[in-house]
């Protein structure tokens, strides 16, 4: 059984459609779209009304790959990054952004840890 959205995945009216429980995200990704949809050819400021289609897009795509993966992680009962990877296994560019990211997340995971080491190895001692 699924939690996404509120409803289990086996009760009726739970999949995509006019059934479907909704949760209101509109305008999630629009300050994050405007300077996507301008560095992809067009105006500084693109139509309202183009930034909110793309945001519904966005929005469907991301809650359309949520219930895949939940699907392929039905029995495990937990999502995984592997998952992700397994339902993008056919889209090679896809893929190598996937792996990409998960790389550039471990390396600034790794990045914040030697930092923070080294602000503990040089702060002054404290005595009270």
């Amino acid at each position: 059984m699924s939690d996404f959205q509120g409803t289990s995945a086996r009760e009726p009216g739970s999949g995509p459609g006019p059934g479907r429980r909704k949760t209101v995200r509109k305008g999630m990704f629009v300050r994050d779209l405007k300077p996507m949809i301008y560095g992809a050819g067009d105006v500084p400021q693109p139509a309202s009304d183009t930034v909110a289609l793309m945001d519904d897009l966005i929005i469907d795509y991301i809650a359309e790959m949520c219930l895949k993966a939940a699907k392929v992680a039905e029995k495990r009962g937990k999502v995984k990054v592997d998952d992700v990877k397994f339902i993008l296994r056919k889209d090679p560019k896809k893929m190598a952004r996937v792996e990409e990211l998960i790389y550039m997340d471990d390396h600034i995971r790794k990045a914040k840890q030697i930092v923070d080491m080294n602000e503990v190895e040089t702060a002054p001692d404290r005595q009270n």
